[in-house]
């Protein structure tokens, strides 16, 4: 029979020697956001009401220092913010309707476990089939991809001049699933 404690000192005494952090944010407010971002008042409206823009590059995100913006595709973005009030919400339901956008809170889909450390990318790679340093490489880089077989959403969450830093957003059911993963996963590093 496994010591589950022996187990889970090992593994913190790995992941400390690595210097990797993994944890699991408190909650934040998700808003799925879709709009035409040719519609120059749709976007002018968000960026009021969110004070930052919506990105319109692939694969980057905007912020400032209570949302981010981050890009979905083409005509939707996932607005992520930690205030309690609502009125991010409510403002943009109102403001924008439903004809020709949709605003949708999404609070309870998604977690986020952010993980940190020197060697995060190598320990990330064993799940991943892209190059996260390639991929990641600005201070505003986010990328969608599969980990092992489960859709995640990656955001680089560091300067240049600082540990790397790696938020994954995550469907809630599956994410001691990742957590596990990453957890196992550092038993075999030996930087």
């Amino acid at each position: 029979m496994l010591d589950r404690e022996k187990t889970i000192l090992a593994i913190n005494n790995i992941m400390e020697k690595n210097e990797i952090k993994i944890q699991e944010l408190p909650f934040l407010n998700k808003i799925n956001l879709r709009l035409n971002p040719n519609n120059n008042q749709h976007m002018s409206i968000c960026e009021n009401i969110l004070e930052t823009i919506l990105p319109i590059q692939s694969n980057t995100y905007s912020q400032n220092k209570k949302v981010k913006s981050i890009w979905l595709s083409p005509d939707e973005w996932l607005v992520v913010y930690d205030d309690d009030d609502d009125d991010i919400f409510i403002n943009l339901k109102d403001k924008l309707g439903d004809i020709e956008a949709s605003v949708t809170d999404i609070s309870e889909n998604r977690t986020v476990i952010r993980i940190s450390g020197k060697n995060i990318f190598i320990l990330l790679s064993k799940f991943l089939v892209l190059d996260l340093e390639k991929n990641l490489s600005t201070q505003t880089s986010c990328v969608q991809t599969l980990f092992v077989k489960v859709p995640v959403l990656l955001l680089r969450n560091n300067k240049d001049n600082q540990t790397p830093e790696v938020d994954i957003f995550v469907n809630k059911s599956h994410a001691n699933y990742i957590y596990n993963l990453i957890i196992d996963g550092t038993k075999n590093l030996d930087f």
